[in-house]
């Protein structure tokens, strides 16, 4: 491939040319999310969250989650906002267009993000070894796919973070235009992302490259980029402050209340753990919610070395530079994802550092095996490769059979079940408490009273005063409307307190008999503890059932 100097146009040489190979690269990175979609039809349940406040800016009740009640109930900006122009363009009461829309939007980025990958890491010298790798580990991961097509905000990240880390690798001289887009972009995406976007910043500058042109005029220069980027996400934080009267997320202030202090005696033991294998940086290279049970032991055992690696390999100054500076930045990382509660569509613009760190790590091997003639190790290079491309559509497969049966059983015949019959016979002023708050939430328009509070103030306010269960909860609230798993209904603290006393029993949804008789069911245990679901209503006298 031939190099031309550099312009605007992707952040990358706009001469470079692509392969054939890498050209389907490209396409499969935007279609095969596309095709995930097609047969999955996957709507992931946090997405009707912020879904209901992107409908109710469209329909004109503003951005909030209930009209009339100013509270932030979303965690990323372009989360909802872009769901809502895309729930303009379909018009009223047309989710599935509305989400497919916002399917090909993140195919868009996806690609954008593949072709910006592939440039500058061919431009670093990643020879076909490390660019199969790196596919593999990242556009083949069951959790980017999954999480770029079923409504959550994973794309716009990765695209953000991988043009951010395009831009930092570039042999010339960083501009802080580019910076500052690829910042604004992250915290527009979600306002946390300043520490993804400080991982990378700061690998640039702890670790140097002596082929760098201009290594001193480099700190001042991203330093330049990430405040006009700060810059330009000001208007939001001014804005949200203003309309909400906080800046912070309401989703931050509910969860905090139960997310536990570190203490940095904790802290300095997250590197001991994951070099264990008992750190959450597993997750990295794992299915959504694997802990539930349902695959195979070896998984765990490949992620812990997968990720092990991509933590440490910045230790060895040996190592290809552009792999040293990812690692380091996923070493960075690893404190904070080990210190927080870890969703599964916070995770891929980390794994997309790591496979990085990985794919330069495995190229450099092969490449001196092949200098050196050493034609055994070079096999081994090649053969792990391959082995990467196996596993991954293996899990992507099994993941997408999960996702199928669970949109299907789960999502639809039950949580928005429930949402759609609360719909028709609930009075409009009515209160529900429950947990799970997406489908639910949005098919019933009700008051909602969900735990921890992410759309309620009134949750929060009970939790700050003592209420820390359920139970103490509902006691306190005092809902017309109660939706309980059966785990949850069977807990001690129900019958210590009788509070469901005042509450009549009225429906059960359960998808477990369905679920029982799929016998090839990866992932089977977290869809089995969603699939049952209780519902409760307050007893008032002279009440006729529904």
């Amino acid at each position: 491939m031939g190099l031309a100097p550099p312009g605007w146009a992707g952040n990358l040489e706009s001469a470079v040319s692509f392969t054939r190979p890498q050209w389907t690269a490209l396409v499969v990175a935007a279609l095969l999310p596309l095709a995930f979609a097609a047969f999955t039809r996957h709507a992931w349940e946090d997405y009707f969250i912020t879904l209901r406040s992107s409908r109710h800016l469209v329909e004109g009740h503003g951005l909030v989650f209930n009209p009339g009640e100013r509270v932030h109930t979303f965690t990323s900006p372009l989360g909802v906002v872009v769901p809502a122009l895309c729930t303009a363009l379909a018009g009223p009461d047309r989710e599935e267009t509305a989400l497919w829309i916002f399917r090909l939007v993140n195919a868009a980025l996806l690609a954008g993000a593949a072709a910006l990958l592939w440039r500058r890491a061919t431009s670093l010298g990643l020879g076909w070894v490390g660019q199969v790798a790196l596919f593999a580990l990242l556009f083949l991961e069951a959790k980017l796919i999954d999480f770029s097509i079923n409504g959550m905000e994973t794309a716009l990240l990765v695209f953000f973070t991988l043009l951010l880390w395009c831009e930092v690798e570039s042999r010339a001289s960083p501009r802080p235009p580019v910076i500052a887009i690829a910042v604004a972009g992250l915290m527009w995406t979600r306002p946390d992302a300043f520490l993804l976007a400080g991982a990378i910043l700061g690998a640039r500058v702890a670790i140097r490259d002596p082929a760098e042109t201009t290594p001193r005029a480099a700190p001042r220069l991203l330093r330049r980029g990430l405040l006009l980027g700060g810059l330009f996400y000001l208007p939001w934080f001014a804005w949200a402050w203003w309309y909400y009267g906080t800046p912070v997320p309401h989703t931050v202030v509910a969860k905090s209340a139960y997310t536990p202090l570190v203490h940095w005696e904790q802290l300095l033991l997250i590197p001991w753990r994951t070099l264990l294998g008992q750190s959450m940086l597993l997750d990295l290279f794992l299915p959504a919610y694997w802990n539930f049970g349902g695959w195979p032991s070896l998984l765990p055992h490949l992620a812990h070395a997968l990720s092990g690696i991509a933590a440490f390999a910045w230790l060895v100054p040996a190592f290809p530079t552009a792999a040293r500076r990812a690692s380091f930045a996923v070493f960075v990382g690893m404190f904070y994802l080990c210190s927080i509660v870890l969703f599964p569509w916070y995770v891929p613009p980390w794994t997309a550092l790591a496979a990085l760190a990985l794919a330069f790590l495995l190229d450099a091997f092969h490449r001196t095996a092949v200098d050196a003639g050493r034609q055994g190790l070079a096999q081994i290079c090649r053969s792990l490769g391959a082995t990467l491309v196996v596993v991954q559509v293996a899990v992507l497969v099994a993941v997408a059979w999960q996702m199928r049966v669970g949109q299907s059983l789960v999502e639809e015949g039950v949580r928005r079940g429930i949402g759609v019959w609360l719909r028709q016979h609930a009075a409009r002023s009515d209160t529900v408490f429950l947990e799970p708050l997406g489908y639910i939430g949005y098919f019933s328009q009700l008051k909602t009273y969900d735990f921890p509070g992410l759309s309620s103030p009134e949750v929060v306010a009970a939790v700050r005063s003592g209420a820390r269960r359920y139970a103490d909860v509902i006691a306190r609230l005092q809902p017309d409307w109660v939706v309980l798993r059966p785990a949850e209904a069977a807990r001690p603290e129900f019958a210590q307190t009788g509070v469901l006393r005042h509450y009549e029993h009225v429906k059960t949804w359960d998808a477990s008999p369905q679920l029982a008789s799929i016998h090839l069911l990866p992932g089977r245990g977290w869809l089995e503890a969603e699939a049952q679901f209780l519902l409760f209503r307050k007893k008032r006298a002279g009440r006729q059932p529904p």
